[in-house]
């Protein structure tokens, strides 16, 4: 984070009434409100989280009024973008595109994703961003689930945080997944992780994510697994490119509320060993 983070990081939008500054933690009360007021579910903890992994700004108005946010969050060696708002009173002034000026701005040459609603897309679009994969939002109340019948499959153990890094090396965002979760399960063979999935408090109740994976078939095995006995829970996930076939997910009670598409500017770093199957959260990529 900036070391002064109440400058002024342009000294107003083309509306003069308006500035924009770098989001601290002053700003959370006003900015879990401002999502609220759109039924989004973020709680004030995981705002702050977006504060951890790299830098918000906030657009107020000389009244004080919070009118937009949005982050970039830092991957290492790639930037996402996330939590993009404008409030709706302020909607058709060519603030969004403002917000996502300055974000690519603090992304700087790094290459960017993000997760673009249907609204949002056309926008993205006109600043150079191409859809490279599908996201599907699932969530539900959780039933009864039997355990896959993979074998290798086990729990996270506290002793495996330096290997469950290692799978995602000086990626800040991946680190905070590993800190905050809250149960896990792993693909052991033979002492190498060929798999994982972590579960988290977010939102109304919790996520399944980053889900690492050799393939979609070791992705199913890890989700079945946490959501074995934990029947009555509110569970959410976003799969990226999930297979048509999802019965699986359909009869654990979890249902595809919404399908997105994922954009990126500029050519996305290759990954070596695992996929990500499983967002860490769509604003965090």
């Amino acid at each position: 984070m900036p070391p002064d983070s109440t400058a002024e990081i342009h000294p107003s939008s083309r509306d003069a009434t308006l500035g924009y500054r770098r989001f601290t933690t002053r700003d959370l009360e006003d900015a879990l409100r401002l999502s609220q007021r759109l039924g989004w579910p973020h709680r004030r903890e995981d705002w702050a989280h977006m504060l951890e992994v790299g830098q918000g700004i906030a657009l107020r108005s000389d009244s004080g009024r919070l009118v937009g946010t949005g982050f970039c969050t830092d991957h290492a060696t790639m930037a996402t973008l996330g939590l993009i708002i404008v409030d709706d009173a302020w909607q058709g002034r060519g603030l969004g595109r403002e917000i996502m000026t300055h974000l690519m701005a603090l992304a700087g040459a790094r290459p960017i994703a993000l997760v673009a609603t249907a609204a949002g897309a056309p926008l993205y679009r006109k600043l150079g961003f191409e859809p490279c994969n599908r996201v599907c939002q699932y969530q539900g109340i959780v039933e009864p689930t039997p355990a896959p019948s993979m074998p290798h499959l086990r729990p996270v153990r506290p002793s495996d945080s330096a290997a469950l890094l290692a799978l995602v090396p000086g990626n800040p965002v991946h680190a905070l997944a590993v800190r905050e979760a809250t149960r896990g399960v792993v693909l052991d063979v033979e002492g190498r992780i060929g798999g994982c999935a972590l579960w988290r408090d977010f939102g109304r109740g919790q996520y399944i994510g980053p889900i690492l994976a050799e393939s979609a078939t070791v992705a199913r095995a890890l989700v079945q697994a946490l959501l074995a006995g934990q029947q009555g829970h509110f569970v959410r996930l976003d799969l990226v490119d999930p297979e048509p076939d999802d019965g699986w997910l359909q009869s654990a009670g979890l249902r595809c509320v919404e399908r997105l598409e994922r954009m990126r500017l500029g050519s996305l770093p290759s990954t070596s060993g695992l996929t990500r199957l499983g967002l860490t959260t769509q604003t965090m990529g």
